[in-house]
């Protein structure tokens, strides 16, 4: 049931920088608890504008040489309703909390151990010693839904230039770089001030663009390309990448089990004395993408105006990667001062899963992390989504196939309705036995393609359930909306979601959700998830009972409260 659809839309999932790795798909899958997250990047983060710039003598040691080296039962309707959640605080009490872990899950649960440094930075190990290698993650808990309106897109671009190094990574001399980099912004300023003026001739504004271009040139000369990828890749690291999503940014690589220590220096002067070098070359890259990804494509292009016309006030109606005018308009200081707000220690979380030992990493934890100072963020609050009152619609005329959408208000992660969502969405899509498939595409020919996804484009807070699907050739998109339609109200139907298709649909969510458990990576960034939005990474093993306890009668009522006329956004590409 699955299309070209959920290759579309990268302005919610941007294409990688060449040293990182592909992403996973737009939508989620029914048979995860947790969405695939992103693409090219969660947003960077900086540790507080406190933070010490002073390069300890062991930090300073393993760093040259490695330089060297590398030369539940949802009981009340709340859907649409208006959350009010302060940014990146998880709730006191999880909703989670209340299930017990499974029996057949403690002994994995039991090795998952959390500590906190004093200034707030949080720490999640898991000792497994199948494989001598080490799995790593930072978490930072900032992401497109904390970016002010006219800034959009920094915090992806921010994580594009969170691999452009250090003071002493990526650079052959930074004392003269720094110079060239204060005189660039100066400059740039400048030429901000003369475009002011919009005359016709302004000769003084080409002479300081000119200047601009001579100064990038060489502070070029003295750039070290990929230089922090290449340390990385010269000590055996693997996986280098990161993602950007509307909640969150993800950072992950790794390492041979030798290597604890080098990522603990790599990682904490990554976010203590970042360096924004290849400043301008990198927005090229970014609104390249784009153009790749919106611009030029139909889907994406549309699925940009969908988010707009679907929420009115919540950030997430905004793209991840930003709109163009904004991300030409960013400053140098914009994304300093967004990355010292926002990348303190207690928005960051370091999971790490592999052949480690709890109490080395509590020790050079400290070393290399307990040094970083930085007050919290103030506690801000999102402007929340009004309750939606009447049916929204968007139609474009777009050189592209034919494409349905519906998109539903529906709770964040954390709302006791999202086990029930889970199942629903496994009993309309996601293998050949759904519904969607069994009846639009193989017995009566009236779509390609269909699908129902949770959590677009985010789910830290309310968001969307989407349904998508392409018409059958011959077949008219309305044609199709009326026999989605009736998919619709049939699982509102009570009696009509079956046990049978219940059980089916929870024995290949747990199966799918279980399968990453064999993965040290999949492992770091899920439980790095659940401790930033739930506040205890070992929730994603209660969320497995959460799904066992949901019945066809929790399906039936979900699907009443979501699938609503004043809850829906429908969207025609034509």
């Amino acid at each position: 049931t699955t299309s070209s659809m959920e290759q579309h839309a990268a302005f919610l999932a941007p294409t990688p920088p060449v040293h990182r790795s592909t992403a996973p798909s737009l939508f989620c899958s029914s048979s995860r608890l947790i969405p695939p997250r992103v693409h090219s990047g969660p947003p960077l983060r900086r540790y507080g504008a406190g933070a010490s710039m002073t390069m300890s003598p062991s930090r300073r040691d393993v760093l040259q040489a490695s330089a060297a080296a590398a030369a539940m039962l949802p009981g009340v309707v709340r859907a649409g309703e208006t959350f009010v959640a302060p940014v990146k605080a998880p709730p006191q009490e999880s909703n989670l909390s209340q299930f017990e872990i499974p029996e057949y899950l403690k002994e994995l649960a039991d090795k998952v151990k959390t500590f906190k440094l004093k200034n707030g930075a949080t720490f999640i190990v898991m000792e497994s010693d199948v494989s001598p290698t080490i799995s790593f993650v930072t978490h930072a808990a900032v992401g497109a839904v904390d970016e002010e309106d006219g800034k959009t897109g920094i915090a992806h671009f921010l994580e594009h230039l969170a691999f452009k190094g250090t003071r002493a990574i990526g650079t052959k001399d930074y004392g003269q770089e720094k110079g060239l980099l204060a005189e660039l912004s100066a400059l740039e300023s400048q030429a901000r001030e003369l475009r002011k003026l919009r005359t016709e001739d302004n000769i003084e504004l080409s002479e300081v663009i000119r200047a601009i271009e001579r100064t990038e040139t060489e502070a070029e000369k003295l750039v070290i390309p990929n230089g922090f990828a290449k340390i990385v890749q010269k000590e055996g690291g693997v996986g280098l990448n990161a993602a950007t999503t509307m909640d969150f940014t993800q950072y992950y690589y790794n390492f041979p089990s030798n290597k604890l220590e080098l990522w603990m220096v790599l990682e904490s002067e990554r976010f203590i004395q970042p360096v924004f070098r290849q400043f301008n070359k990198e927005r090229a890259v970014v609104l390249e993408e784009r153009k790749l990804r919106v611009d030029n494509e139909s889907v994406g292009k549309f699925l940009e105006q969908f988010l707009l016309e679907a929420f009115d006030k919540h950030p997430y109606r905004r793209p991840v990667i930003g709109f163009e005018e904004d991300i030409l308009a960013l400053t140098r200081e914009d994304v300093e001062s967004f990355f010292r707000k926002h990348y303190v220690p207690s928005t960051m979380t370091y999971s790490i899963v592999g052949n480690v030992k709890l109490n080395e990493v509590k020790a050079m934890a400290q070393k290399y992390f307990g040094d970083i100072q930085g007050e919290a963020p103030a506690t801000a609050f999102i402007e929340p989504e009004p309750r939606q009152t009447a049916q929204k619609s968007l139609t474009l005329k777009l050189s592209s196939e034919p494409y349905y959408f519906e998109g539903y208000h529906i709770p964040a992660l954390d709302d006791p309705m999202t086990p029930s969502l889970q199942v629903l969405s496994g009993v309309l899509s996601g293998s050949r036995t759904s519904r969607l498939y069994d009846n639009l595409i193989v017995k009566q020919r009236d779509a390609l393609s269909a699908s129902f996804s949770r959590g677009f484009p985010g789910d830290l807070y309310p968001s969307l359930g989407i349904l998508y699907a392409a018409p059958f050739p011959g077949k008219s998109l309305d044609n199709l909306a009326k026999a989605l339609s009736k998919q619709m109200e049939l699982v509102k139907t009570p009696g009509n979601v079956t046990e049978v298709e219940v059980d089916r649909v929870k024995l290949g969510s747990k199966y799918g959700i279980l399968k990453t458990f064999t993965s040290n990576e999949a492992l770091a960034k899920v439980f790095a998830e659940y401790s930033a939005t739930t506040g205890d990474p070992k929730n994603v093993f209660r969320a497995l009972a959460a799904l066992d306890a949901v019945i066809p009668g929790d399906v039936t009522r979900t699907a009443d409260a979501v699938f609503r006329d004043d809850n829906r956004t429908v969207g025609k590409i034509l």
